[in-house]
């Protein structure tokens, strides 16, 4: 999805003050969730550090994020003195979904670079089930470093995976946070075929497929009643992904793993919703077209309780946005 062209036109950024701790508060308190923790601010103590300036200093930065003049968010960076500063965003539920937290994360990327030339690196850190936030990392070219499994625990759910991501002085050099002229992006999407236009139909009906992105590669994994493990790589160009891939079949006795190559054709379908042309061929010959459709959300279940005993064992995760 393209960014609204004049987006960064409506964004402003600009210090936090004493006038602003009553929304920060109240922002933050309507965005804690298991996806995006609460940052746990002592009210006398935040208080007294916006009075006295201290959200503006060298060791850490915080911004109220306006949008056409009204303050929608918050944004804030911790131990910029040491080089790899961390940030921790929060947006209003009705503002995410427009494109703010990828142009918030542009327009902080571009002050903080410019501004201290030794810093090296911004980082975030998100959970596994926060697409929306993954989306907003990539489209601002921040890249995934590490995964810390079993890293979030709930009584609701079982433990989940926290992930970081990153921007360097050299991604930010080489303009990898600006937009690339609206190429897709298909990090947390899920698709599953819907017909099969040629080729055989063994194994193909009931794929599903979901897909990470980072930058132009794309990975994806699929299953069915059929295939027990599936997996593509590709990389991504305009809208075409061409790949690599390697299945295993559960019926097949005998040389079930199969490998080939294929090329995904991203289009629009007649609902607006994204579809994939799938053509592929194996290494034996074989060789057939699918068309996979996008399902309208994740079927993965979202926990909303917040866990207390998360937020000082590292940096907490960046919450939701688009």
């Amino acid at each position: 999805m393209a960014d609204r062209p004049n987006l960064a036109d409506e964004i402003r950024l600009r210090l936090l003050t004493l006038s602003d701790l009553d929304w920060v508060l109240a922002v933050n308190d309507a965005t804690s969730s298991t996806l995006a923790p609460s940052l746990g601010f002592d009210l006398p103590s935040l208080a007294d550090d916006l009075d006295t300036g201290r959200w503006a200093a060298e060791d850490r930065w915080g911004w109220a994020i306006m949008l056409n003049g009204e303050p929608v968010g918050f944004i804030l960076l911790t131990g910029i003195d040491s080089g790899d500063a961390v940030l921790h965003i929060r947006l209003l539920a009705d503002r995410r979904g427009q494109g703010i937290g990828r142009e918030v994360l542009r327009k902080i990327a571009d002050h903080h670079f410019a501004d201290d030339p030794d810093l090296s690196r911004i980082a975030g850190q998100v959970h596994e089930r926060n697409l929306p936030m993954q989306r907003a990392f990539n489209a601002a070219g921040f890249r995934m470093e590490a995964r810390y499994r079993d890293w979030v625990t709930s009584d609701d759910a079982p433990p989940a995976e926290l992930w970081a991501y990153a921007l360097t002085r050299r991604d930010w050099e080489a303009d990898r946070h600006r937009p690339d002229g609206g190429s897709y992006d298909l990090h947390g999407l899920v698709f599953d075929v819907e017909d099969v236009l040629d080729g055989p139909t063994v194994g193909s009906h009931g794929l599903t497929f979901r897909f990470l992105q980072e930058g132009a590669r794309v990975t994806a994994t699929f299953a069915s009643h059929e295939v027990s493990d599936g997996e593509l790589a590709g990389i991504l160009h305009n809208d075409v992904v061409d790949y690599r891939y390697v299945q295993d079949y559960h019926r097949i006795e005998d040389g079930s793993l199969i490998t080939g190559t294929g090329r995904l054709v991203i289009q629009t379908g007649a609902d607006g919703n994204l579809q994939l042309i799938n053509d592929w061929t194996d290494d034996d010959g074989r060789e057939g077209r699918t068309l996979l459709h996008r399902r309208g959300a994740d079927p993965s279940p979202v926990v909303t309780a917040e866990d207390p005993a998360q937020r000082d064992r590292m940096p907490l995760p960046a919450d939701v946005d688009a």
